[in-house]
């Protein structure tokens, strides 16, 4: 290094330029070590640039070098810092400036570093890359971003937190300008909480809300309190727009409190918005709360319009008052001579809301005349602030009535025939020309028949009953008008009465528990039962009270019968402080039921080829009244055609599906149940089919109905076969015998016969017991059947018990008596002819007995 100042001037050029690239080679070294971390490597490439660049204490060429590259040693000169604040929770921005120094230079990499930390916490590297394609790694994932379109460009940090508070270093490296390197001193901001407001009475304010109401002229005092915040926070009140109050102070525990007094609030402050604000830094806006001032203000202003010169008493009037500047609306008052009046109607105006209307229904009186009438209007909330209209008043009146129950009377001891009267006093100007009297708004007419007595200002009622009872009035008229006395209402109180007239029938099963209940009317509505049992013996059984309960005018029995004396009449007794029902009890006939017996002897008629009437006979109904249901069911479909409910054992069904073979179910029922059914199946109507699909469908058969068409050709050659077989022997002509009675006159045990035409007769009227079975009667009892006679054939003794050659006649037909037999149910039957009597399935033959004299 001493040698070098004796060098001639080219050779101190040369040396100068080996000395500048070895020392860039070493700065270079030095750089990428201490990015590395290597520290001890770095030390030793200082140490070896300060020997290169020293010489007996001065400075050597590498001074030069050491100022050209001071941007690339930042450890060892002063890198300038710039100081940006972010608020914690929001994004940061810490700029770098990356501009190429020259046009020929090239952005090569951006590293971000935090604090003194060697390795980068964010790389942008552009190397042979457009800066759309750079290559970008960061530490701390998607929170870091290295924005270049900005200017200048920026790291930009997401979601601030407190820990990120520090410096950062920023390095751009070039192709050819050397390394810049820029230090960023982040601060975080920690905004205030919201603001609060509290009331003299340290209630926390909603924010936005009203506070008060203030009455008008009183003084407002709020207090407004924050805490946190880094830096603290100012506090200031803003009304509207203009800072007012004075300076904020610091408690101990750390709350920032500001509070504004103001000394009489005014009209004006109606509606105004009082808004403290918190702020610590100019990067969002302040945090604030405000209160909306409500006062309550004096009215200013009470005038009665539309005042008459003459009032008449006959006549309503709307007296109008108006009020003006109170809020809230004023209470206003109207006064009679200092008396409060009612009937007072009050509602804004519709045009102006600052002014109250008042109407007062007005009708004078005649003490009315000569009286002030005052209309006031004031705010309560405002003590004081009261104002006064006044109107004298000159009346005309009509008649003034006023109705008390008489004088000798009790309002609370009229009973039931009870007499009372009725008492109406009336003042009137001129005179009254007419008294009436009202009950319930209908006016009472005289009627002594009715006992309604009308004499001069007195009603009389005589032998008053509960209908009696009600509100009363009279009225007075006189030329100018008609008045309407106060209300009376008349109490009568009477005996408990049976609230239903009508006996009860109730059914119960023996071991049942059953529930009768007992209403009565009754005032006072405070009844005490009793109940009694009477079955008919002459002994009346009274009921212990613990088999009942009762509450107001309502009783309940809890009564099981359990042999056949516990069927019979129950009563129900009540009396009140009045004293007992003298229209005696209430009656509950308690009868033995059960379930309905089902119906029988059913038999169709009026068949068509829709449509069938059915008529049975009704069974026991099982103590209870009873109704009938019919269900028609789909065999093959299994499913409910009809479900039908009827008074009487009379069914008519319509609009039948035919070709389909249904059944009938016929019921009864009652409060108990249901009966058995009684059953009629294979009903079916010849109606024309219908094709409701295509023709392949339609010619699948149902084996069911395969089935029954072979049962139906089998059944009509059975009866073809045996139709023949009665013609065949009907052609045989028996001799025709005569009916005989038996004489037993000559004592030996032969009998004697005699021609009797009784015997005939009684046969015959068997006939017309049986009638037609297939036509139900008429409502004469009889039927329309063609009947015939009987002729009886006389059998051989040793013959006579074994047949019964008895024959009928019927429309031509000889058909033989013995095919008339009795069924169960006690109707007689012809299996020769086709029947649609149709009963229960289970019929079993009688043999008819031998006709004897």
């Amino acid at each position: 290094m001493k040698n070098m100042a004796n060098l001639t001037g080219g050779g101190l050029a040369t040396a100068k330029s080996k000395q500048r690239n070895g020392y860039r080679k070493a700065i270079k070294i030095l750089d990428l070590n201490l990015n590395l971390g290597r520290t001890s490597f770095a030390a030793t490439c200082v140490a070896l640039l300060l020997l290169l660049t020293t010489r007996d204490g001065e400075c050597s060429i590498g001074d030069e070098i050491l100022e050209a590259d001071k941007p690339s040693l930042p450890f060892l000169f002063t890198v300038p810092i710039e100081h940006v604040e972010g608020v914690l929770g929001s994004r940061g921005k810490l700029p770098c400036d990356v501009r190429v120094p020259t046009r020929t230079d090239k952005l090569h990499m951006v590293l971000w570093f935090r604090d003194k930390d060697a390795e980068p916490i964010y790389r942008y590297d552009v190397r042979e890359k457009l800066l759309t394609d750079a290559k970008r790694s960061s530490v701390l994932g998607e929170r870091l971003y290295f924005q270049t379109m900005s200017d200048p460009a920026h790291l930009s940090i997401q979601d601030l937190q407190a820990k990120d508070e520090g410096i950062y270093r920023c390095r751009v490296d070039f192709k050819n300008t050397p390394t810049r390197n820029l230090k960023i001193n982040l601060t975080i901001i920690v905004p205030p909480e919201t603001p609060v407001i509290v009331n003299d009475a340290n209630g926390i304010l909603a924010s936005n809300n009203q506070v008060g109401p203030y009455n008008e002229g009183s003084p407002l005092r709020l207090t407004c309190e924050v805490s946190g915040g880094q830096p603290r926070p100012t506090l200031k009140w803003w009304l509207n727009e203009e800072m007012i109050g004075g300076a904020w102070v610091e408690r101990n525990d750390g709350v920032i409190v500001n509070t504004l007094t103001h000394p009489n609030l005014q009209r004006k402050n109606l509606g105004s918005k009082f808004v403290c604000q918190a702020s610590n830094t100019n990067l969002q806006p302040p945090k604030s709360a405000s209160v909306i001032v409500n006062l309550n203000l004096r009215p200013l202003s009470v005038s009665i319009l539309q005042r008459h010169s003459r009032l008449s008493t006959h006549t309503h009037y709307e007296i109008i008052c108006e009020s003006s500047g109170s809020r809230p609306p004023p209470n206003i008052l109207w006064f009679l001579q200092g008396q409060e009046l009612k009937g007072v109607t009050t509602e804004p105006d519709s045009d102006d809301l600052n002014i109250t209307r008042s109407i007062l229904s007005f009708t004078p009186a005649v003490e009315d005349d000569g009286k002030i009438l005052t209309c006031r209007s004031e705010n309560h909330w405002i003590p004081g602030s009261a104002i006064e209209d006044r109107w004298r008043l000159n009346v005309q009146y009509a008649p003034k009535v006023t109705l008390s129950l008489g004088a000798n009377m009790v309002a609370d001891e009229v009973k039931e025939f009870d007499d009372c009267y009725f008492e109406c006093s009336v003042k009137s100007n001129p005179s009254t020309v007419k008294l009436a009297w009202y009950h319930n708004g209908r006016e009472l007419r005289h009627n002594a028949t009715q006992r309604v007595i009308m004499s001069n200002t007195r009603l009389v009622l005589q032998k008053i009953s509960r209908h009696t009872a009600g509100n009363y009035q009279c009225s007075g008229q006189n030329s100018e008008g008609t008045t309407l006395s106060n209300s009376v209402l008349l109490r009568v109180k009477y005996v408990p009465t049976c609230k239903h007239n009508t006996e009860s029938l109730v059914g119960a099963m023996k071991q049942e528990t059953i529930q009768v209940i007992c209403e009565m009317a009754s005032d006072p509505p405070h009844v005490q039962f009793s109940w009694t049992f009477n079955n008919s013996g002459s002994e009346v059984i009274h009921v212990p009270q613990y088999h009942y309960t009762s509450s107001g005018t309502t009783s309940t029995l809890t009564y099981t019968p359990v042999t056949e004396m516990d069927y019979g009449t129950m009563m129900c007794w009540g009396s009140n402080s009045v004293g007992k029902g003298v229209a005696g009890p209430c009656y509950f006939q308690i009868v033995s039921a059960g379930r309905p017996f089902p119906p029988k002897n059913c038999s169709i008629f009026n068949k068509t080829e829709d449509s069938l009437s059915i008529a049975c006979t009704e069974g026991f109904n099982g103590g209870l009244p009873q109704h009938f249901n019919l269900e028609v069911i789909d065999l093959v479909s299994k499913k409910i055609k009809l479900n039908s409910s009827y008074k009487m054992p009379l069914f008519s069904v319509d609009g039948m599906e035919p070709g389909v073979v249904f059944r009938f179910i016929i019921y009864s029922v009652n409060d108990k149940g249901r009966s058995e059914p009684f059953i009629l199946d294979g009903i079916t109507f010849r109606g024309y089919s219908k094709l409701t699909g295509p023709t392949a469908d339609a010619a699948e058969i149902n084996p069911l109905f395969a089935v029954l068409v072979g049962c139906t050709l089998v059944l009509v050659v059975v009866l073809s076969v045996a139709i023949i077989a009665v013609w065949k022997r009907s052609r045989r002509k028996p001799p025709i015998a005569k009916a005989y009675k038996r004489e037993n006159g000559n004592g030996n045990g032969d009998a004697n016969f005699e021609t009797d035409d009784s015997a005939l007769t009684k046969i015959e009227n068997g006939l017309d017991e049986i009638g037609n079975p297939d036509v139900v009667p008429n409502k004469n009892g009889k039927d329309r059947g063609i009947r015939g006679f009987i002729r009886i054939h006389k059998t051989p003794p040793a013959r006579r018990r074994k047949k019964l050659d008895l024959e009928v006649k019927n429309n031509g037909e000889t058909v033989a008596l013995t095919s008339l037999v009795e069924t169960p149910d006690g109707v007689h039957r012809n299996h020769n002819h086709k029947s649609s009597l149709l009963t229960s399935s289970n019929h079993s033959s009688a043999t008819p007995r031998e006709s004897r004299i």
